[in-house]
């Protein structure tokens, strides 16, 4: 007794693992629809009641429906297969084992995969190309809009069949499925451009079925529209920090309007997914054409075999002329089905049974995806600074940083590659137009990452936080009462630090700098101190003052181990209290024109045992030998000139570093 055959049958089977006719298709059952992976559930049959189910995952299977012009092709993979049970009781030689299988596009293996990584510097495009890619799917690419770099694209705890829908819902890109020789294709379109007919002759007629008749072939035997209200317009806003006068004057504030039908309210979207106001208008455009693609719309059931969605027909022949116009099949529900092979051999086969329900807009109706992958919206996270090798600090003209997030070490980057991520921008305590906080975290530090809006393409710096590598000062040396402000010094040389430390225990406060101190203060300067004040200057102290006062109202001392120089443009004026001493191996006192010494009682010049005495009562003069006008000559001193100050170095006003 032969084997079954499908030979001569219009809708047939063959799998890629296993002999022709192995299988044999009893019928299908699925939907296809744009935008989406199809499902195909297949009922089949096979005199081999042994086929493994482990062996039929993941292979190629084809489904072939004969038509007026040759042949359709249904192709996939297998995702799901499972015994059913027996066709005909098993004591028959010719009893055949039912199985059942599920068929779907080698995309849909994208949904098995997960990942958290970014791409950089790319477009949606771009990124879909490497998903297909990366999985081996087949695709051409169709869309007539052009599409920008994006700096930073997410995917975060999603798969890759998410991530791709929720990027292409976004720009409204959609794809639909071709299929020929063996293997099927995906369609990226944005555009009614992108479809053709559904074969050389477009039309379909149109034939009302009227009772319970079979449904005449290659016609549509049911057609409905509907229309409902859509939005009339949509408008996008978004914020570029890169240009915030433009933001503010609505600069990138995008409007799309819709032109005819029935349309009331107005979309409002606040975006930061676009940067010029193209790309705003592009995005705007896409979601009133994801509403208006839904608000007029047809829909029948046909038996015309070649109803795919993806592809345009043109109906005809129905008594409304206005409904005679051409469509774009939005979404379809087959089955397939007729094969008798359960029957006694001989009996033939029923008629073989194509029938499907469609969706359809009008062709030149720009069709979009709605909007239903969720987007991921992950917490805070934290992550480390990066910055070239050898370097520690990298930063943009707006303090923004490179980071490398934890969830990178699934797939650490390449050397080469690890500078090539988008820019941080990093809250400060405080920003304004040139003055504010500004502290630039350097390669190395822990931070925690927020993203704006939830949107894990657009990550900021919130924050940072100690770690095991990065321990907190003070804390583990046993002073958690100590506060500070403390830098680490950047370059070659011994490590150093600046610092402003608070001790909330002893109350001190300590300013400390590895280097240079400037203080500048263009007015007044005061300070009060309710005990000591002690200053050590290790190399010389400068001082410049217009006019110096000071007042000490216990004693001063002052000590000087080298030379004491004082010049004093105009006069000098000491006035002791009680005594004033000056001391020294030769006092030497010269004027250019005289010197008056005044006392109240008494003035003495002692030179070892002579003297000279003025007081009230006389003039005393006493010594060996006193002589008038009796030659000698007069003594004189070492003289000197005092110095003038070194001029103390002008402090730094802040010009040195500009801030702005």
């Amino acid at each position: 007794m032969s084997s079954p055959s499908q030979n001569q049958r219009d809708i047939a089977v063959r799998s890629a693992v296993l002999p022709r006719d192995t299988l044999l298709l009893a019928g299908l059952r699925g939907e296809e629809r744009l935008g989406r992976p199809f499902e195909f559930r297949l009922d089949l049959l096979s005199v081999d009641a042994g086929i493994e189910p482990a062996r039929m995952l993941g292979s190629e299977i084809r489904v072939t429906l004969a038509t007026a012009s040759g042949k359709r092709e249904f192709n996939g993979i297998v995702s799901r297969f499972g015994i059913a049970g027996a066709a005909l009781a098993q004591a028959r030689p010719d009893s055949l084992t039912r199985y059942r299988a599920v068929m779907r596009p080698r995309l849909w293996l994208l949904s098995r995969s997960s990942h958290c990584r970014f791409f950089f510097d790319m477009s949606v495009l771009d990124v879909v190309r490497q998903l297909l890619d990366d999985h081996r799917v087949a695709y051409r690419v169709a869309c007539t809009a052009s599409y920008p770099k994006l700096a930073h694209c997410a995917q975060f705890r999603e798969t890759d069949l998410d991530f791709m829908s929720r990027l292409l819902e976004r720009e409204g890109i959609y794809y639909f499925f071709e299929h020929a020789n063996g293997a099927e294709t995906v369609v990226l379109a944005d555009a009614p451009q992108a479809h053709e007919a559904i074969g050389r002759d477009a039309a379909i007629p149109f034939h009302p079925l009227l009772g319970p008749r079979v449904p005449p072939r290659e016609s549509i035997y049911r057609w409905t529209t509907d229309a409902e209200v859509a939005p009339g317009a949509s408008e996008f806003n978004s914020f570029d920090f890169l240009d915030v006068k433009g933001s503010e004057n609505q600069g990138l504030l995008a409007r799309a309007t819709a032109e005819d039908g029935a349309r009331a309210g107005t979309l409002e979207d606040y975006a930061l997914r676009y940067d010029t106001q193209g790309d705003g208008r592009r995005h705007a455009q896409a979601l009133l054409d994801t509403h208006r693609g839904r608000a007029i719309r047809a829909r029948g059931r046909a038996t015309a075999r070649g109803i795919r969605p993806g592809a345009w027909f043109r109906l005809k022949d129905h008594p409304r002329a206005e409904q005679n116009a051409e469509y774009l099949i939005v979404a379809a529900r087959y089955r397939l089905g007729g094969n008798d092979y359960t029957a006694e051999r001989g009996a033939g086969e029923r008629e073989p049974v194509f029938d499907c329900g469609f969706s359809a807009i009008a062709r030149q109706q720009a069709w979009r995806p709605p909007r239903v992958t969720p987007v991921p919206r992950p917490g805070l996270q934290t992550a480390m600074v990066v910055a070239p090798d050898g370097e520690t600090l990298a930063t943009d003209g707006y303090g923004c940083v490179k980071v490398q997030f934890h969830w990178e070490q699934f797939n650490p980057p390449k050397a080469s590659r690890r500078m090539q991520r988008c820019w941080v921008r990093v809250a400060q305590a405080w920003a304004g137009k040139g003055w504010g906080a500004i502290f630039v975290p350097r390669a190395g530090q822990e931070v925690v990452v927020d993203f704006l809006d939830g949107d894990p393409d657009h990550p900021m710096i919130v924050g940072s936080v100690y770690n095991s590598r990065n321990p907190p000062p003070y804390i583990q040396a046993g002073h958690p009462e100590i506060a500070a402000i403390r830098t680490d010094a950047l370059g070659d040389g011994a490590r150093d630090r600046n610092e402003l430390r608070f001790n909330d225990k002893s109350l001190q406060v300590l300013l400390y700098t590895g280097g240079r101190f400037d203080t500048y203060v263009k007015k007044s300067g005061y300070a009060w101190i309710g005990e000591d004040d002690h200053r050590t200057v290790a190399g010389r102290q400068l001082l410049h003052a217009a006019e110096q006062h000071v007042r000490v109202d216990g004693g001063q001392k002052v000590k000087v181990d080298g030379s004491a120089s004082l010049k004093a443009g105009i006069d000098i004026l000491h006035q002791a209290g009680v005594n004033y001493v000056v001391d020294g191996e030769v006092v030497h006192v010269k004027a250019g024109a005289s010197v008056v010494i005044e006392a109240g009682a008494m003035v003495t010049l002692k030179a070892g045992g002579s003297f000279i005495t003025v007081d009230a009562t006389g003039v005393q003069i006493s010594g060996p030998i006193v002589g008038l006008n009796s030659g000698g000559a007069a003594g004189s001193g070492p003289g000197g000139t005092p110095e003038s100050p070194d001029t103390p170095g002008a402090a730094d006003d802040g010009s040195s570093v500009r801030a702005k």
